[in-house]
């Protein structure tokens, strides 16, 4: 599998569909669908509808002459809500793992991965049970390529030191911090270094989300947070994505970049068609 950009030099566009989401769950022909496989990691049975979601749409793809990629998000949603990046312990249940191999026994084609997993990447025993782990998903699926990336905070030895021992296929960052100046949008030096640190020891890179807002005009402002008040404009985010999107092109070239989301209620392409062409038009440009 081509881990490079694609023919045009610009990076391959995963759009993450999301098992809450709404709206069209078919990814155009021109990205790449990633799908976000989640449940409850301590009660992984309570998560069917989510998990069944999950494995459906991956059928819908694995045939066809793209890449799929698949978010494995192991998080608490009951009683509270906890984030992956707070947890220090990993599992994919076997059922799980079963049902991708009746739809792919090989992975060819697969993109299998964790993201934003902070505090068990930054701790060593924690680490290494997902070594572990990405090792048993390997033996399963022997010609799948394998990824991790990192939320905004996470030491970049910590993610280059699972990378290796991983020998994972992409790594990368999330951006989900952006500076705004006179119009702009951009990436904060630290990430962008970060991300050099990763091209530089020889990793193939990946930026595996760029999200904002789908139609805010400040979407860019605590993007990540979907409690913002909107200042409605749906024009405005394509403008930052488009802005984004080129300034990562121009630094890094990296092989992908992950849009976060297809159809996302908060985030979702889907809903924008100013989006829409902003990507579409990236990938042909």
């Amino acid at each position: 599998m081509n881990h490079s950009t694609s023919s045009t030099g610009k990076a391959r566009l995963i759009l993450w569909i999301t098992p809450w989401g709404a709206g069209n769950y078919t990814v155009p022909s021109w990205a790449i669908p990633g799908v976000v496989l989640a449940y409850q990691c301590n009660d992984p049975q309570a998560s069917m509808i989510w998990i069944n979601w999950a494995l459906y749409t991956i059928q819908q793809y694995v045939n066809e002459d793209r890449p799929v990629f698949i978010n494995i998000f192991c998080e608490i949603y009951q009683p509270s809500y906890r984030w992956r990046g707070t947890l220090d312990y990993i599992n994919v249940p076997q059922f799980i793992v079963q049902g991708l191999k009746k739809i792919n026994p090989s992975g060819r084609g697969f993109y299998i991965g964790f993201s934003e997993e902070a505090d068990c990447v930054a701790n060593a025993t924690c680490r290494g049970s997902m070594v572990k782990i990405y090792g048993e998903l390997k033996a399963e699926f022997p010609e799948a390529n394998f990824f991790y990336y990192a939320s905004d905070g996470e030491n970049v030895n910590d993610v280059s030191a699972l990378a290796k021992e991983a020998n994972l296929t992409l790594v990368g960052y999330d951006i989900w911090d952006y500076k705004y100046v006179n119009g702009v949008v951009t990436v904060p030096g630290y990430l962008i270094n970060n991300l050099r640190v990763l091209k530089s020891s020889g990793f193939n890179i990946m930026v595996g989300e760029v999200g904002f807002r789908y139609c805010d005009e400040k979407a860019y402002i605590q993007p990540a947070n979907w409690n913002v008040k909107f200042t409605w404009n749906c024009t405005a985010p394509s403008i930052y994505m488009s802005q984004v999107l080129g300034e990562l092109t121009s630094s890094l070239h990296p092989g992908f970049i992950g849009i976060w989301a297809w159809n996302d209620n908060t985030f979702g392409v889907v809903f924008n068609p100013y989006l829409i062409s902003a990507l579409e038009n990236y990938t042909k440009g």
